[in-house]
């Protein structure tokens, strides 16, 4: 028995609920009601700490001063704001229009590469090779797909829109390359969509939401209503912005060696 209590936090959500059906089977049989309710015990004070109260107190014995303290601002804050600054002043709307009117590809496709490597957000060996190829066989297509997203006339659901069709041209439609530019140019009312972190905020979460790997806008919209209402869950928290309820995601769920299917 206490082999496997000592193995629950180590399982995955859908094993745990198994085992919690199975304790549940022995309840009512006095030589195993014990030991069912111990299991029954642990898998509760597990979920506790799984989910958003859990991860609220493990977030604060990381970060004492939350989003406001040193820990904070050295790993998560900083290089993010860094980043968003910069790229804000690499795609300024007269210079963007300026390298694209002249079809000065090869600085745009150096800016994008430099965007990229400000962050650790795209994969270095395998994705952002695929989207520099991408871009590189149809530069035209691609950045003045960029410009209209970000500088285009209309809301941003449908400059969204038209942005993710021109991305499945490219055969760039996934959440990590479209979400990419509108998190870093406007962190406050966009959020990057790495699909891994994602799913697991949301179950922990226990938000319901039912992801799904290719991007559109109407899920977009959904993720972003998510993430203010976590913004709102974390409310004695303070946090600012989009980078910060990016962060508590990050810490729900670290992603560096999931998959982005």
């Amino acid at each position: 028995m206490s082999s496997i209590i000592a193995k629950i936090p180590t399982l995955s959500i859908q094993d745990i609920n198994n085992l919690r059906a199975n304790a549940r089977q022995y309840l009512d049989q006095p030589g195993r009601y014990e030991h069912a309710s111990q299991v029954l015990e642990a898998i509760d004070k597990e979920l506790a700490r799984r989910y958003l109260p859990g991860m609220i107190k493990t977030f604060l014995a990381k970060n004492p001063d939350g989003f406001y303290g040193e820990v904070h601002r050295e790993t998560e804050r900083n290089y993010k704001l860094a980043a968003s600054a910069t790229c804000q002043q690499m795609f300024e709307k007269r210079e963007f229009k300026r390298l694209l009117d002249n079809s000065d590809y090869a600085d745009l496709i150096a800016m994008v590469g430099k965007a990229i490597n400000l962050t650790n957000f795209i994969q270095g060996s395998f994705e952002k090779p695929k989207m520099l190829d991408a871009i590189r066989k149809n530069p035209h297509l691609y950045f003045s797909a960029l410009y209209e997203m970000l500088w285009g006339k209309g809301d941003f659901p449908t400059k969204l829109g038209r942005f993710i069709e021109k991305m499945d041209e490219l055969g760039l439609n996934k959440w990590t390359y479209v979400t990419y530019f509108p998190f870093l140019m406007d962190p406050d009312n966009n959020m990057f969509v790495k699909p891994e972190m994602i799913k697991k905020s949301l179950e922990i979460s226990q938000y319901p939401l039912e992801y799904e790997s290719t991007p559109t806008v109407q899920l977009y919209l959904e993720i972003m209503t998510f993430s203010n209402w976590l913004k709102d869950k974390l409310e004695a928290l303070k946090p600012r912005d989009m980078i910060d309820i990016h962060s508590f995601m990050w810490h729900m769920a670290p992603t560096g060696k999931w998959s982005d299917d």
